[in-house]
């Protein structure tokens, strides 16, 4: 009977297009979330670079002082170097006097 047939057919085309609108539904969702987890990850990677570049500035404007203090401290060991000196040289020259006066008298 063909109009049994044409009905089946029909039936099943209907259940093939309702199944493809479920589909096609499951799909929007699904892109949906998948969009806000790209957007709320791409947020998420903005502040991670703005981070890095905040712990950047930090480890140059560190490097940067310490750069600063070793500086002063070589200065500090250069000026200590210098006054041991002259206090070695003043020592020596005070002990060096009373021998030269004794040895004049």
């Amino acid at each position: 009977m063909p109009g049994e047939r044409i009905l089946e057919t029909l039936q099943k085309i209907a259940t093939a297009v309702h199944r493809l609108d479920q589909l096609a539904e499951d799909l929007r969702e699904l892109r949906t979330t998948v969009t806000a987890r790209l957007e709320r990850l791409e947020g998420q990677l903005a502040d991670v670079r703005e981070r890095l570049a905040r712990l950047e500035a930090s480890r140059d404007a560190d490097r940067a002082q310490m750069q600063a203090d070793l500086a002063r401290f070589g200065a500090e060991v250069e000026r200590a170097e210098l006054r041991l000196r002259r206090l070695l040289q003043a020592r020596a020259e005070q002990t060096t006097l009373p021998d030269q006066d004794t040895g004049g008298k």
